[in-house]
């Protein structure tokens, strides 16, 4: 029997959305300032996670959908609702999988 491969959710930034998008969330002190700093960081990551066999999917946080997700769900646009928004779109990549 094969094992399962984890999928792992990464909250993915488009440069052109970026300075829209430390404005939105409430965590933004937390952030790297520049896209740059941030893309570096998170390709690294990326990396790691498949060298350790996880897949990952790039969950793409656009400045207003997400805000607007946010909102209809009652939740702050920090790091927790981010990590969620991911792993709903790891969710859903798994889902239309099977």
């Amino acid at each position: 029997m094969v094992a399962p491969v984890e999928i792992i959710g990464l909250s993915w930034y488009r440069r052109e959305d970026w300075l829209t998008l430390r404005e939105l969330f409430v965590d933004a002190h937390l952030l790297h300032t520049k896209w740059e700093d941030w893309q570096r960081a998170a390709v690294t990551v990326e990396y790691e996670l498949r060298q350790r066999g996880k897949r990952v999917v790039r969950a793409e946080i656009r400045p207003e959908p997400f805000a607007a997700w946010c909102t209809n769900l009652g939740i702050a646009p920090d790091a927790s609702a981010r990590n969620r928004w991911a792993s709903e779109a790891a969710y859903r990549e798994t889902r239309q999988q099977n």
